[in-house]
C-alpha cells in the first residue's frame, strides 16, 4: 500500500475518533443536566412525601393519645401549633437534602467513567496536535482502546429513562395542585409535563444514539482497515 493511501486511512481514523470524542462530550453534557433535574425533582418529592407523612403520623398520634377535641386546642396553641409545624418542615427538609446529595454521589460515580475516558483521550488529541498537526501520524492503541471503551459505554448510559418523564410528571402535577388548588387541572398539568418530557426523551434519544451509532459502526470498519496496515 502507498504512503498516500496509508495517510488517507490514518486521517479517517483520526477523524472518527476525534468526532466520537465530541459527540460523547456533548452527551455527557446532556446527562449531567438530566441527572441535575432528576435530583432536583427526587428532593423535591421527598420533601413533600416525608413533611405528609410525618405530619399525617404526628396527627394520627395526637388523636389516638387524647381524641379528635385536642386537635381544636392544639390548633389554636399558636406556639405549639408553629412548634410541630416548624419539626415537621424541618424533617421533610433535611430528606430532601439528604436525597439531593445522595444521589449526586450516585450520579457522580455513574458518570465519572466516562468523564475520565473523555479527558483521556482529549489529551492524546491535544499531544497529537503538537506532534504533528493532527495528521494521524502519532495514533496510539491508547486512543483505539479508549474510543472502544467509550463506544460500549455511552449507549448504556444514555438508554432511555421512561420513570424520569413520569418524576417529573408528578412534580408538576404537586406543584399545580398546591398552587391552583385545582385537582383536575392538576392531572391536566402533570400529564402534560409527563407527555412532554417523555416525547423530548424519546425524541433525543432516537436522533441522537442513532448518529452515535453510525459513528460507531464507520470507526470500528475504519480501526479494522488501519489495523490491517500495520
Amino acid at each position: 500500500m502507498d504512503s498516500a493511501d496509508d495517510t488517507r486511512r490514518r486521517q479517517e481514523i483520526q477523524f472518527s475518533l476525534k468526532s466520537i470524542v465530541e459527540s460523547s462530550d456533548r452527551w455527557l453534557g446532556r446527562l449531567r443536566g438530566r441527572e441535575s433535574r432528576v435530583r432536583l425533582a427526587s428532593s423535591f418529592l421527598t420533601t413533600i412525601l416525608v413533611f405528609v407523612t410525618v405530619g399525617a403520623s404526628v396527627l394520627g398520634f395526637v388523636v389516638s393519645q387524647y381524641g379528635w377535641p385536642y386537635l381544636t386546642v392544639l390548633f389554636q396553641d399558636r406556639n405549639l401549633a408553629y412548634s410541630l409545624a416548624g419539626t415537621v418542615l424541618l424533617a421533610g427538609l433535611i430528606s430532601g437534602f439528604a436525597t439531593y446529595f445522595l444521589l449526586k454521589r450516585k450520579h457522580d460515580a455513574r458518570l465519572k467513567e466516562l468523564s475520565s475516558l473523555i479527558t483521556e483521550m482529549k489529551k492524546i488529541e491535544e499531544e497529537q496536535q503538537k506532534v504533528n498537526g493532527g495528521g494521524g501520524e502519532g495514533i496510539t492503541e491508547d486512543a483505539l482502546s479508549l474510543a472502544d471503551k467509550i463506544v460500549t459505554l455511552l449507549p448504556e448510559l444514555v438508554r432511555r429513562r421512561n420513570q424520569d418523564s413520569l418524576l417529573f410528571g408528578v412534580v408538576a402535577f404537586i406543584v399545580a395542585a398546591l398552587v391552583g388548588r385545582n385537582l383536575a387541572v392538576a392531572i391536566l398539568v402533570g400529564a402534560m409535563v409527563w407527555l412532554y418530557f417523555s416525547y423530548e426523551a424519546r425524541k433525543t434519544y432516537e436522533e441522537e444514539i442513532s448518529k452515535f451509532e453510525e459513528q460507531k459502526r464507520v470507526f470500528e470498519q475504519r480501526k479494522k482497515d488501519f489495523i490491517e496496515t500495520l
